[in-house]
């Protein structure tokens, strides 16, 4: 079964259709990237340093002495951090859109020789909400004032040393001000981490992060009106990057094809249909909205055996569709496919047909098993909004420890067929929904146009 959305609860049935394959679809890339248009009162501020540089030219201020450098001697998934020195902080106020009533924000935290502390500010600099890391001790508060919350949990798949702190933000009453509530999550979002009373977040304005008692590193920091952490209980586990299904802050310009390349490095699974690697594309009335309809999903279930399962969702009936080959049925237990295979995936919008054409390709078999094609009649808008996604399904007889992949999507982009234009990471903003610790997902990197899968 596969669900859609991020918000969005219903009940799926299977059921497979014969269609025939075709020949491969080639793409042109360009340099430039995709183009995002914000929706009033969304902001996103995204911080991450594979570009080089300096601390500057990724949007922050420095106060103290020494000042923040870019360093790989301590690295997020091979991923440069911004290592802050003892007792100095930097800041940042830029892209913030204030007065609304909900915030979220993230950052990977290696705090094993000081206390790094990561706060949401007013327009004076002072915190209106804070969460502290020391070595896996985790404090949060507001207004200078911190608690003790309890350690990190252990083991993850995180680097060593690592933290990785997400929280939302969110007014708990009609009143704007003073019923604030900071919701936190460490390195996991199937539980809660603690709740804390930020009475005066309604003031916020913009970021800090600091360093006391020695330095402390950071990367990947997200400050944004867009929900990353979501706790759901009962809801399918997934994470993935990108924005649509109601969650956006801002809408792409309108394009047809969205293309990805997808490497399934390696998985162990116990059960069949169970656990899958997807990407999904919204026209506009799916991207604003947390609905099934104008919703298209393209991605394959991992299965045991090394064995894996094309699929596609088209778009109004919330049905995952297994594509069907005369050799070799891509239902139950799929098809063999080897370690480290290379797929792609397309979504294209046949305009002049008024079709949809879903396609996958497996680079790593040959004859039936290489293409994957439907094609299902549609009139509708273009596209405005896509995101990537691994899924669990809870209703797998084992746990969601059991089940063990790496891998990657990369080289994602949209366009008109023929000019193709990368996404940054600007615009793949990152959720996690009910995210165990055994599950990551590394920094989206704007060379690839992609990020690597721990599952």
């Amino acid at each position: 079964m596969k669900k859609v959305g991020v918000l969005l609860i219903v009940f799926l049935f299977l059921f497979s259709v014969a269609l025939p394959a075709v020949a491969s679809v080639q793409y042109q890339r360009n340099d430039v990237k995709a183009r995002a248009t914000n929706l009033s009162g969304s902001f996103a501020f995204v911080s991450e340093f594979t570009s080089g540089g300096t601390y500057d030219s990724y949007g922050w201020n420095a106060y103290g002495s020494p000042k923040p450098v870019i360093t790989d001697k301590v690295n997020f998934y091979g991923e440069p951090s911004l290592e802050i020195f003892k007792n100095t902080y930097v800041t940042s106020f830029k892209n913030v859109s204030t007065g609304g009533n909900f915030i979220s924000f993230q950052a990977a935290v290696y705090a094993m020789n000081g206390i790094a502390t990561i706060s949401i500010i007013n327009q004076y600099g002072q915190k209106v909400a804070e969460v502290s890391v020391y070595g896996n001790k985790i404090f949060a508060g507001s207004m200078g004032t911190e608690t003790y919350m309890g350690d990190a949990p252990s083991p993850t798949v995180y680097p060593d040393g690592w933290v990785f702190i997400m929280a939302n933000i969110v007014n708990t009453s009609s009143n704007r001000a003073f019923s604030w509530t900071m919701t936190l999550f460490v390195d996991e979002t199937d539980k809660i981490f603690a709740n804390v009373s930020v009475p005066m977040a309604y003031q916020y304005a913009g970021i800090e992060l600091g360093s006391r008692n020695g330095n402390s590193y950071f990367t990947d920091i997200i400050f944004t009106s867009y929900q990353i952490p979501i706790y759901y209980p009962g809801y399918n586990p997934m994470e993935g990057y990108g924005q649509g299904s109601g969650l956006v802050v801002s809408l792409l310009k309108p394009f047809t094809v969205i293309h990805a390349n997808m490497i399934l490095n390696s998985w162990n699974v116990p059960e069949t249909g169970i656990l899958s690697f997807q990407i999904n594309v919204m026209n506009y009335y799916g991207t604003t909205r947390s609905t099934g309809v104008g919703f298209f999903q393209l991605g394959v279930d991992l299965d045991p055996g090394n064995h894996i399962a094309p699929w596609y969702v088209p778009g109004k009936n919330m049905i995952a569709h297994y594509f069907l080959n005369s050799s070799s049925p891509a239902i139950g237990s799929g098809f063999y496919s080897p370690n480290n295979t290379v797929l792609s995936l397309t979504i294209k919008y046949l305009v002049s047909k008024n079709e949809i054409l879903f396609q996958i390709v497996d680079y790593s078999v040959s004859g039936n098993l290489m293409y994957w094609n439907a094609t299902i009649p549609y009139n509708g808008t273009e596209f405005y909004g896509c995101y990537t996604q691994i899924e669990f399904q809870p209703s797998s007889i084992y746990p969601i420890q059991d089940y063990y992949f790496r891998g990657s999507l990369y080289n994602i982009t949209v366009g008109d067929g023929i000019n193709q234009v990368p996404l940054n990471n600007s615009y793949m903003l990152p959720f996690e929904l009910n995210a165990p610790t055994t599950w990551s997902l590394t920094y989206y990197g704007s060379a690839p146009n992609g990020y690597n899968q721990i599952g």
